[in-house]
């Protein structure tokens, strides 16, 4: 199967690299025939991130162009993604190409720790062509921690200042939702609970979402902070709430929700009612109990 599928994969990647990559600092964009179609391209529609106007055409013939920003969720899961290609190359026999995707994960690793730290905020921030930091944080400023890009000192930041933090990402130490506000009473929202544009709620602008959860969860799980004990308390955390979540619109009314309301007195999903990553909310505390991945050894006994 790997042998089969591998030059598509390869194709797209090179493809991404060549197209998404924005000048000078030579990092992952994202990009369309239009500033929108580029906010699609995250899968993020209207999260705040992307909001005004920070698009040129860089292809004239086309009228395809770029955000003038550098994307640190996109670029984070870019240099996760080489990564993996790299592993399933060494699976397909190809020492060669799996040499020159590691490095360029490792080039895009070493780009995102040198730029797109924001050491005033204390977490990962997309950035603007020109320089300036676009301070408009949600959980995909936790990807860096996908490939172990954040030092374990840049982790406790994060974790400390940003997720663990009651006015913002509402995850609590123990998982018991302790000094959390009734409107950020779940935790995760997809933008900062301090941000100008959760207290409406929206879409990606503070609905809670299963991938999100996800990605944010295998960040935490990374080796570089497995013997990290402010990680280990997150990620328990994590998945304590995000379980409690997807229970409560389970046990009421059976369904799964596309995206659930951060609020403690939400009764219904806020999104479609029976959505496959719905379910991604309550499936990281299985994964985390070790339901659902052998570990490397034993399932190498099978294979």
């Amino acid at each position: 199967l790997v042998e089969l599928l591998l030059d598509d994969l390869l194709d797209w990647s090179g493809w991404f690299l060549e197209e998404r990559t924005l000048p000078p600092l030579n990092m992952t964009a994202l990009g369309g025939d239009d500033m929108q179609a580029a906010r699609y391209e995250s899968g993020l529609d209207d999260s705040p991130m992307y909001d005004g106007h920070f698009f040129a055409v860089t292809d004239n013939k086309t009228g395809y162009g770029l955000m003038q920003m550098y994307d640190v969720g996109m670029a984070s899961m870019v240099a996760m993604s080489d990564a993996c290609l790299a592993e399933l190359a060494d699976a397909a026999g190809r020492a060669d190409t799996a040499k020159v995707l590691r490095a360029r994960s490792a080039d895009a690793r070493a780009k995102i720790a040198a730029h797109l730290w924001d050491e005033q905020s204390g977490i990962f921030v997309n950035r603007l062509a020109t320089g300036r930091f676009r301070r408009r944080i949600t959980p995909t400023s936790f990807y860096p921690m996908l490939s172990g890009i954040a030092t374990v000192g840049r982790a406790e930041s994060m974790l400390r200042g940003w997720l663990l933090n009651a006015s913002r990402f509402c995850i609590t130490p123990k998982g018991d939702f302790a000094g959390n506000d009734d409107t950020c009473y779940w935790g995760l929202p997809s933008v900062s609970a301090d941000d100008p544009a959760f207290p409406p709620l929206g879409y990606w602008r503070g609905y809670v979402w299963g991938p999100m959860a996800l990605l944010t969860y295998w960040g935490l799980s990374h080796e570089a902070y497995l013997d990290v004990p402010l990680v280990t308390t997150a990620r328990a955390a994590l998945c304590k709430q995000m379980g409690a979540l997807f229970l409560t619109q389970w046990r009421a009314h059976r369904h799964v929700c596309e995206n659930f309301s951060p609020w403690r007195n939400a009764t219904e999903c806020t999104g479609m009612r029976f959505y496959h990553w719905g379910a991604l909310a309550g499936f990281i505390g299985l994964l985390d109990a070790g339901f659902y991945q052998r570990p490397r050894q034993e399932a190498a006994a099978f294979t």
